[in-house]
C-alpha cells in the first residue's frame, strides 16, 4: 500500500516505507559511494592474490613464511581500521590497493601476505572467522584468533568452503564488532546516522504535530476533516446512538412505579 494518510499536505507513511527509508539512510551514510561496497563483496568472493604486484618485495625477503608474515604485519601493512584507510566501516581491497594504502586491517594484510607467499612458491590458504581473515601456511602456529575451531570459511584452490565454527563466543564477537565498526567511526558520520535513524521512525508523529492538530489531530476551525477523522466522528456518533437505544430499552423493560 502506498502513502496512507495526509495531514494538511504532510504525508504519513506505512511502517514498511519507514523501515526502507531508515535502511536507505544508513546505507548512504555508511557508503556514500556504493561502488566501494560492490568492490568489497567482489574481492571477498574472489580474493585478489596478485604475486606480480609484490614481486620486488618477495625477492628481498627470506623464504621463511613466519619471517615473511612478521614483515608484512610489522612493516609492510601496519594495522589500521577501514574507517581510517577507506572511509567506510568495511572494505576488502585488492593487493595493489593494500600496498598503496600501506595500512590496513586483516583483509589487507591477508592478501599481501598470500601474494608474497605465492610469489615465493610457498603453499598457502585463506581462512575466515566471524570477524577475522588470515593466511595459513606450512608451519603456521595457531593462536586465539587463528585456529581451526573458529573457522567459518576457507579458500582452497580458488574455491570457498563454509562451515559453522566449533567455537563461538557471542559476547566477545559483539565486543569485537563494536571495536572494529563503531568505535573508530568519524563522529560526524555517527551523528548523521543517529539523527536520521531517530527522525525517520518519528516521521508520522512529526507529521501530525506540524499539521497543527497535535497528537489528537484536532481539526482547525473551518478546515475540512480528513477521512480518518470523519470516520472517527461517525463511529463515535454511532456508539452514542447505541447507548441511548440501550438505555431506552432498559427503561421500557422496567417501568417506573407510580
Amino acid at each position: 500500500m502506498g502513502v496512507r494518510r495526509a495531514y494538511h499536505g504532510i504525508m504519513r507513511f506505512p511502517r514498511l516505507i519507514l523501515v526502507f527509508l531508515a535502511l536507505t539512510w544508513a546505507f548512504v551514510i555508511l557508503y556514500p559511494d556504493p561502488a566501494v561496497l560492490v568492490r568489497s563483496v567482489r574481492n571477498t568472493v574472489h580474493p585478489n592474490i596478485d604475486p606480480a604486484s609484490v614481486a620486488s618485495i618477495a625477492r628481498r625477503l627470506p623464504s621463511d613464511p613466519k619471517a615473511i608474515e612478521a614483515y608484512v604485519l610489522d612493516r609492510q601493512v601496519p594495522y589500521a581500521y577501514d574507517w581510517q584507510t577507506a572511509g567506510v566501516p568495511w572494505y576488502f581491497p585488492t593487493t595493489r590497493e593494500a600496498l598503496r594504502m600501506h595500512y590496513g586491517d586483516c583483509e589487507s594484510r591477508a592478501v599481501v601476505l598470500a601474494s608474497i607467499l605465492t610469489a615465493k612458491g610457498i603453499p598457502n590458504h585463506l581462512y575466515m572467522s566471524l570477524d577475522h581473515i588470515w593466511v595459513d601456511y606450512p608451519g603456521k602456529s595457531s593462536n586465539a584468533l587463528e585456529n581451526p575451531g573458529v573457522q567459518l570459511a576457507g579458500s582452497r584452490n580458488g574455491h570457498w568452503f563454509f562451515r559453522w565454527p566449533a567455537v563461538v563466543n557471542l559476547r566477545q564477537e559483539w565486543a569485537d564488532q563494536v571495536a572494529m565498526y563503531w568505535t573508530p567511526a568519524p563522529p560526524l558520520r555517527v551523528a548523521l546516522l543517529a539523527l536520521g535513524l531517530l527522525l525517520i521512525p518519528l516521521w508520522n508523529v512529526l507529521a501530525r504535530l506540524v499539521a497543527g492538530g497535535g497528537l489528537r489531530r484536532r481539526a482547525l476551525p473551518g478546515a475540512p476533516l480528513a477521512l480518518d477523522e470523519l470516520g472517527g466522528k461517525r463511529a463515535a456518533g454511532e456508539r452514542r446512538r447505541l447507548r441511548r437505544r440501550a438505555r431506552g430499552a432498559g427503561f421500557a423493560a422496567h417501568p417506573q412505579r407510580v
